[in-house]
């Protein structure tokens, strides 16, 4: 009996990356169903409205009351938990926000740390870290209410942080430099008519897309418009009903293998489609 290892180089494009695509018309429909103006990317019925890990969950108020781009309208008030997460405006008149487990979130961006110099900006590559403490004046509005903020760009920042170092309050101010966030692709683009202040809440352009952290089991967003308030509720759990199939059941030497994973937890970035590559040690006799 000879056994040999087989390295495959799998290129694995995810169910979930599929199904955001064809079936996001009818996710969206249903949940409006419920939730006519609020919309958070996490909630499918497929894995029972739970998410894991690192994942960034988009929240999105598109609310006809509050859409107009050239006036100052009120900032909606959206809870997670019962603590403040801030919303912002976009080009389109509604309103946006992301935020993620702030212990996980660290640890995802300690791979990019540990990758060393030519990483930043790859893989979960959550740009830099500020602490909630960090003045209004540094990103232009106040993350108070938040555990810290991963703000795409470093500027002139000073005192940010990377990976699994704890956090410190930012001074400085942010600028056009590169993009380091690689986990929020493909926001929409911040409102910055010179008749509104920058995303209605006067967040610096260079800081959008900010993702705000938070320490959290199950999540509790909320949505309190006047005279009612719509609500989804998220499990942060062992994501259920996650699906691994391969195309056949044997291989040949140096055979191409096809495989299909249905599992939420590889929807890292809620904005775009995610591409994994796996490097798979197969033994076979």
């Amino acid at each position: 009996m000879n056994e040999e290892i087989l390295e495959l180089n799998v290129k694995i494009w995810m169910l979930f990356s599929i199904v955001s695509i064809t079936l996001l018309p009818f996710i969206l429909e249903t949940a409006f169903a419920d939730n006519p103006y609020l919309f958070v990317s996490a909630e499918n019925s497929q894995f029972d409205n739970h998410f894991a890990g690192s994942m960034i969950v988009e929240v999105v108020v598109n609310d006809p009351d509050l859409k107009e781009i050239d006036d100052g309208v009120g900032e909606p008030l959206v809870t997670l938990n019962g603590a403040d997460l801030r919303m912002v405006q976009a080009t389109d008149g509604s309103w946006y926000a992301y935020f993620a487990n702030i212990n996980q979130a660290k640890i995802a961006d300690q791979i990019v740390v540990d990758a060393g110099v030519g990483a930043e900006g790859e893989s979960l590559d959550f740009g830099v870290f500020c602490a909630a403490s960090t003045s209004s004046s540094v990103l232009g509005t106040s993350f108070s209410e938040t555990e810290g903020v991963a703000v795409p760009r470093a500027g002139v920042l000073v005192g940010f942080t990377n990976g699994q170092t704890s956090l410190a309050a930012c001074t400085g101010s942010v600028t056009s430099t590169a993009n380091l966030n690689n986990v929020v692709r493909s926001s929409k683009s911040i409102n910055t008519n010179p008749s509104v202040s920058t995303g209605q809440i006067g967040l610096d352009e260079d800081a959008w897309p900010i993702i705000q952290l938070f320490s959290f089991n199950d999540v509790e967003i909320k949505y309190s418009k006047p005279g009612n308030f719509q609500q989804v509720n998220l499990e942060y759990d062992e994501i259920p009903n996650i699906k691994f199939e391969l195309d056949r059941n044997s291989y040949p030497s140096g055979a191409e293998v096809f495989v299909t994973i249905s599992d939420i937890q590889l929807n890292q970035d809620p904005t775009d489609e995610d591409s994994w590559t796996f490097n798979i040690n197969s033994t076979h006799t």
